[in-house]
């Protein structure tokens, strides 16, 4: 499933629109700089006063995860957020200036690489549960990832869904030839399972459990991941435009420290984020919010490590052998802005920010 022109062009086309259509996602602003950062220059810590980030988000987990953690008040910055709803839109809201840095899985780096975007990995969580799998239509007749054979699947190009397919797909001995692909947006999977227009597609949380809900006893199914199929990597990567720009650049370096706080915070209040996001902000219900908080598992920071080097490597090769990204060979490598490699939770923050 090469990722041609004209689906790069389509998604510049509605993140554009997207991201205009959104007060919350006004170019942000920081204060004057005399001078660019280079891009092997040292990260400054200090932000100063008026700086502002926009940070591309998706159904609010961001900016519920900074503020019932309280690192939201804790920000020098002004921090305002915008929500995409897939991987690819949050990498053209970032390329336009429309955001600064944003939350992604781990196929928009990949996309970022491959259209010279200037958008390196800035910070890495990975979790250890399961939150995304494969759901089946009604009737699809799917038990396996062997029984994907022949059959129609949701494709979208450039996100970690795409990735996870190829995994599954070559976890049962297939290929993407084996199976009829269907390009649809993310937000278009459910609905596209009910009305079986595919017959299978990568769901993530919540949206599995409020489409399995609502098909229960009509035939849908979860198809659990196979061993080794869904790594749970979750990057936040920024523009070089404002990682040039000092008062930025420090204030996306704290962002990052914050949001691996966030996550330790996360791990130790499973019973407020079930509350007060998805039951409250997602609207799941108590049932399945609980089920949704199993399935995320527990996440750690593990830096800029080989092995997550490595892991995001084999994704790179997987995605190339299937025709996407065409071209030469990608180096995984080449996706991190390395002066983020050493931050954790512990890291020096500005002297002036609430610890």
């Amino acid at each position: 499933m090469p990722a041609t022109l004209s689906t790069l062009l389509r998604l510049t086309v509605v993140a554009a629109v997207t991201a205009a259509s959104l007060t919350a996602c006004n170019s942000a602003e920081s204060p004057t700089s005399a001078e660019k950062l280079g891009a092997d220059a040292a990260l400054p810590i200090e932000v100063p006063a008026g700086t502002k980030l926009v940070v591309a988000d998706d159904a609010n987990r961001l900016k519920k995860l900074f503020e019932l953690s309280g690192e939201q008040d804790r920000l020098s910055a002004e921090v305002t957020y915008a929500n995409f709803s897939s991987g690819p839109l949050r990498l053209e809201a970032i390329r336009s200036g429309n955001a600064q840095l944003g939350r992604v899985g781990d196929v928009p780096p990949i996309l970022a690489q491959y259209s010279d975007a200037g958008v390196p990995i800035v910070g890495v969580v990975q979790h250890d549960g399961a939150a995304m799998t494969l759901a089946t239509a009604p009737g699809s007749g799917i038990e396996s990832p062997s029984d994907l054979a022949g059959k129609k699947i949701a494709i979208n190009e450039g996100t970690a869904q795409q990735a996870l397919i190829l995994r599954t797909l070559k976890s049962a001995g297939l290929s993407i030839e084996d199976v009829e692909p269907v390009n649809l947006g993310l937000a278009e999977f459910a609905d596209g399972l009910r009305a079986n227009q595919i017959d299978a597609a990568v769901l993530k949380q919540p949206d599995r459990f409020r489409y399995l809900a609502s098909t229960e006893g009509k035939g849908s199914k979860e198809i659990p991941n196979a061993p080794g199929t869904y790594p749970g990597l979750y990057y936040v990567y920024a523009g070089n435009a404002p990682l040039a720009d000092p008062a930025q650049a420090a204030a996306i370096r704290e962002f990052v420290i914050r949001w691996y706080r966030a996550e330790q915070w996360l791990n130790e209040n499973k019973d407020v984020w079930i509350s007060e996001y998805l039951i409250k902000d997602q609207n799941v219900t108590p049932e399945d919010a609980a089920v949704i908080a199993e399935t995320d598992g527990f996440s750690k920071a593990p830096g800029f490590t080989d092995e997550v080097i490595d892991i995001q490597q084999q994704t790179v090769d997987l995605l190339q052998d299937a025709g996407a990204f065409p071209g030469a060979p990608l180096k995984a490598r080449d996706e991190y802005d390395f002066r983020f490699a050493d931050l954790t939770a512990g890291a020096p923050l500005p002297t002036t920010a609430k610890q």
